[in-house]
């Protein structure tokens, strides 16, 4: 016996032609992939078949596994949240607009990463802004 996974219910498909419909689609298509992942962890993390009295070595080590697909999960679900804001920017003609600048994010950027929502400069300077405010010294008052 074999199930079928179910797919996420999107918005109602617009009427999308060219490129953006190659987006939205290409969006969709990941979330699906990420939600599949998603429900695989979720079914083999959630359960356990470790009986009592086995080596706590055993018990230990599929706890840390477990701890780590818990994470993966956690990261999964941001994943499938940030293309699910981008595909609401392609419903209001916002998608591959950099929220910072305004400017058009490269198709290049977007095609690598679908869900980007700014430009490979505005990202970079905001990864170097949370790089400094970790290596600045503690400021205790001012």
């Amino acid at each position: 016996m074999t199930t079928k996974s179910k797919k996420v219910s999107s918005p109602p498909s617009p009427i999308f032609r060219g490129e953006k419909k190659k987006q939205y689609e290409m969006l969709v298509e990941l979330r699906d992939q990420l939600v599949d992942q998603i429900r695989t962890i979720s079914s083999h993390s959630l359960s356990s078949s470790k009986q009592a009295g086995e080596e706590l070595a055993d018990v230990g080590s599929d706890n840390f596994n477990r701890e780590m697909e818990l994470g993966l999960m956690t990261e999964e679900t941001q994943r499938i949240k940030a293309i699910e804001d981008a595909i609401k920017r392609l419903h209001d003609g916002s998608y591959g607009v950099c929220e910072d600048c305004d400017n058009k994010i490269n198709p290049a950027r977007l095609e690598a990463l679908p869900y980007a929502k700014l430009c490979i400069n505005c990202k970079s300077l905001r990864e170097k802004e949370q790089r400094d405010s970790r290596n600045a010294p503690a400021r205790i008052m001012d």
